[in-house]
């Protein structure tokens, strides 16, 4: 019986060794260099995340500078506004000015206005008198008397006082005849008219005196009298002037 070789492959075993060399050496190696590789994993996220914040943030620029070129144009928009504003306020002051300028001239011309106004009221309230006498009887001497508001008497021996404008400007001695007393500027108050037969000159007739006063509104005539003794002065109204220049008369 032949005995069984007992004989080894040293070239296989070799080569068996030398693969689960490389495979520890390699393991090995992997597991050092197993931390670093995650690191570099981190640092490419990292990157890429920085890459992406970048692009937002050009984007974000790009955004920024268009509102920006908008804003700027906005702003010059603004500024053009601005200065026709400036301009329409300028011309609206001017404008102003010379709305005040007319303004006061108005307000001048409405003072003038309300002097003149104030003036013709003054003048409409006032008014003048004229009282004329008249007699139809021949040669007889018929006077009138007129007393004022002053207590002043105007007759044929006192036409007038000084510095007065007030006269007894006709003054007939011989009838038929007229006397006219003149006020052209009637105060207010009373006005006392009297008739007096002063001279008969041989007439044995008694004269009947018509008297008129004319005055501001028109005239009013005076009761009739007939006048029957010499040298006897005989009342033939009260006239009463107003203070807004009527004219009432009062008879005895």
């Amino acid at each position: 019986m032949k005995r069984p070789s007992r004989e080894l492959n040293i070239f296989s075993m070799s080569a068996l060794d030398l693969f689960a060399s490389a495979m520890g050496a390699f393991i090995l190696l992997t597991v050092i260099l197993f931390p670093y590789y995650q690191k570099n994993a981190k640092i490419v996220e990292d990157l890429n995340k920085t890459k992406n914040q970048l692009a937002q943030a050009q984007q974000q620029l790009g955004d920024c500078q268009a509102q920006q070129a908008s804003l700027q144009n906005q702003l010059s928009k603004c500024q053009t506004q601005q200065a026709q504003t400036q301009r329409q306020l300028q011309e609206c002051e001017q404008a102003n000015s010379q709305n005040q300028t007319q303004m006061q001239q108005c307000e001048q011309s409405r003072q003038q206005c309300e002097q003149q106004r104030q003036t013709c009221e003054e003048k409409l309230k006032k008014t003048f008198l004229a009282i004329v006498m008249k007699w139809t009887t021949n040669k007889q001497d018929v006077d009138l008397h007129v007393i004022d508001t002053q207590g002043r008497e105007f007759y044929y021996s006192q036409k007038r006082f000084t510095g007065s404008d007030v006269e007894l400007s006709v003054d007939t001695t011989s009838g038929p005849g007229i006397e006219i007393w003149e006020n052209p500027h009637a105060k207010v108050g009373e006005y006392k008219v009297y008739a007096n037969l002063f001279f008969r000159h041989g007439n044995d007739k008694n004269p009947k005196v018509l008297t008129t006063v004319y005055y501001r509104d028109g005239s009013k005539k005076l009761r009739d009298v007939t006048l029957s003794v010499v040298q006897q002065k005989k009342l033939v109204a009260v006239i009463q002037v107003n203070s807004d220049g009527e004219v009432s008369i009062q008879n005895p």
